[in-house]
């Protein structure tokens, strides 16, 4: 038990994650919050865990409340993959969107305004 109080002390973002309302039918969204619980709580409490669990939890919030770093991410990812039931590749697949957190762009990302003569 105090394993998971002391997860869930890193994660600030956890319930925000969990009881964010998403579409029906965004399969994605639904297994990444899915697959963010199933991380956080098998992974063990050494100081590397907790650090990529910091990240994590941040590059998930950021998925939910931005949507041009969801659609980045979305582009990078085999989506018809992570949403399948024999879905195999957790670890790989929380590094990787933290990786991905770690060198999103976001200037590369804005949108020019457009000039209206």
């Amino acid at each position: 038990m105090r394993e998971k109080v002391k997860i869930l002390t890193c994660c600030s973002h956890f319930d925000d994650i969990v009881n964010f309302d998403f579409l029906e039918d965004d399969l994605l969204t639904k297994r990444l919050i899915q697959y963010y619980q199933d991380y956080i709580f098998k992974v063990d409490e050494g100081d590397d865990s907790l650090t990529l669990i910091k990240q994590l939890d941040e590059a998930i919030y950021k998925y939910m409340d931005d949507y041009r770093f969801a659609k980045s991410l979305k582009d990078t990812l085999d989506v018809d993959l992570i949403v399948s039931d024999n879905f195999q590749y957790l670890d790989q697949l929380m590094k990787y969107i933290v990786d991905f957190f770690g060198t999103y762009d976001e200037s590369s990302t804005a949108s020019t305004p457009t000039r209206w003569i």
